[in-house]
């Protein structure tokens, strides 16, 4: 529980009354101001008024797909081209967050109850929720779905170049981990969370998170409207407009302007994947992979 009465005070050099009761707070900072724990604060302070007063939308388009996918862009353009709110990553349903909602020790409504700004726009988009979509599905039966896929191949590359991990490594020892701060991406790159053998390198652990993604879709596909990545990068007006045309969403705003925004760190698509992967690792994914691929269209081989 935040303490607003503390938090307040530091933002002031002299005692101050806060409280109906004439109740005063003296701060120990006299004369001097701490910008970031004052501008952390002020964030708090701001999403605890805009959570306590959210309403949950029970009809939001909500994107799902993995992360590095597109989902962000897709969201970005969509939410612009029809003039709608949008909430762009939850992040008190990240890890180790995801995984608790995942085995069941917490509850996903509860955490909607919870957190109801981030569930008050007209489009969520929040990657986590992908890997527990019968939870969704469950929370949001009135919503509308569109599911983002990416060739594992490129979006495993993407995913290890945000991490800044080669793709050709055969382990990712405690030494890469501790210089390169990945600790946050420990459970992410353990493959027995996603369906895989915990004895399987990251690379397995990423191609498992990628068939766990498209698995959600696949029992789902019903009740949600895919978009190849791909397709998106080839004509992506052509695709916001077709998505916005199936959600039923009227265009609002020329996004043409817009088109080429970075929503967030590109990868490196000019290494091929036996460059960046090594034949080994490469093949690996295309193993694991390889059934769903082809419900995708995605072809085996080298490129």
């Amino acid at each position: 529980m935040i303490n607003w009465y503390s938090c307040i005070s530091e933002c002031f050099a002299e005692p101050f009354d806060l409280s109906s009761r004439g109740q005063k707070i003296f701060c120990p900072y006299k004369n001097r101001m701490l910008p970031a724990k004052i501008k952390n604060y002020k964030k708090k302070f701001i999403y605890y008024f805009k959570n306590r007063f959210a309403i949950v939308n029970e009809k939001p388009v909500i994107v799902f797909g993995n992360q590095k996918s597109g989902t962000s862009a897709i969201a970005h353009l969509l939410a612009d081209y029809g003039g709608l709110s949008m909430t762009i990553d939850i992040p008190p349903l990240w890890v180790p967050v995801v995984f608790k909602i995942m085995n069941g020790q917490i509850d996903f409504q509860d955490m909607v109850r919870r957190h109801r700004f981030y569930f008050s726009t007209d489009i969520i988009k929040e990657p986590n929720m992908t890997f527990f979509a019968d939870r969704v599905l469950i929370a949001f039966p009135k919503a509308s779905y569109v599911f983002i896929v990416r060739d594992p191949r490129d979006n495993i590359r993407s995913l290890l170049n945000r991490m800044k991990i080669p793709g050709n490594l055969a382990e990712v020892n405690e030494q890469v981990f501790h210089e390169k701060s990945l600790d946050r991406f420990r459970m992410t790159l353990d493959a027995s969370i996603w369906g895989g053998d915990k004895a399987e390198n990251y690379i397995g652990a990423l191609a498992h998170k990628w068939n766990k993604a498209v698995d959600n879709y696949l029992v789902y596909r019903d009740r949600m409207m895919l978009v190849k990545y791909e397709d998106f990068l080839a004509d992506k007006y052509g695709i916001i407009a077709k998505i916005a045309k199936q959600l039923h969403l009227p265009e609002k705003a020329n996004i043409r302007d817009k088109l080429d925004v970075q929503y967030q760190p590109r990868g490196d698509r000019t290494i091929s994947w036996k460059d960046f992967f090594g034949m080994e690792n490469l093949m690996h994914i295309e193993r694991i992979c390889s059934s769903r691929m082809k419900v995708f269209d995605y072809k085996e081989g080298t490129q």
